[in-house]
C-alpha cells in the first residue's frame, strides 16, 4: 500500500480522487493547499498535486517540495483542469513524474499513479 498525498483546493475534487485511490488499496492524506502540502508531505510515496491553487500554487509547491532534502525525491503528479497548450507546455517545463488533466477522470489519474509509482 503506497501513501499518497492529495493536494487540491477542490474540496469535492480531493473527495473524489480519494476515493478512487482508497479504493486501489493506496493511503490517502489530504491537504487543501500548497502551505499545507509542505507539512505534510514527509514520508510519501507519491504526491498529487493541483496545478492553479489561491496562494501557494502547483509550480511554487512543486519547487519547495523538491529543494526540501525530506521531500526531493518524492515523485509528483500534476493534476490540473488547465489544459491548454501554454499550460501544458510550461507545467512539463517543471518536469513533474506525471500529469493527469482532470478532464481525463479516473483512467488517466490511476494510468499516472502506477507509472509513477
Amino acid at each position: 500500500m503506497s501513501r499518497i498525498l492529495l493536494v487540491d483546493d477542490d474540496r469535492d475534487m480531493i473527495r473524489l480522487s480519494a476515493n478512487w485511490l482508497k479504493k486501489a488499496g493506496h493511503e490517502v492524506i489530504e491537504a487543501y493547499s500548497g502551505e499545507e502540502a509542505l507539512t505534510k508531505a514527509s514520508g510519501c510515496d507519491l504526491i498529487i498535486l493541483d496545478y492553479a491553487m489561491p496562494g501557494m500554487d502547483g509550480p511554487e509547491t512543486f519547487k519547495a517540495l523538491k529543494s526540501s532534502e525530506d521531500t526531493s525525491g518524492i515523485p509528483i503528479i500534476f493534476r490540473t483542469g488547465m489544459e491548454d497548450e501554454e499550460s501544458l507546455k510550461k507545467t512539463e517545463e517543471i518536469h513533474p513524474d506525471g500529469v493527469a488533466p482532470k478532464s481525463e477522470g479516473k483512467a488517466c489519474l490511476m494510468k499516472a499513479v502506477e507509472q509513477a509509482l
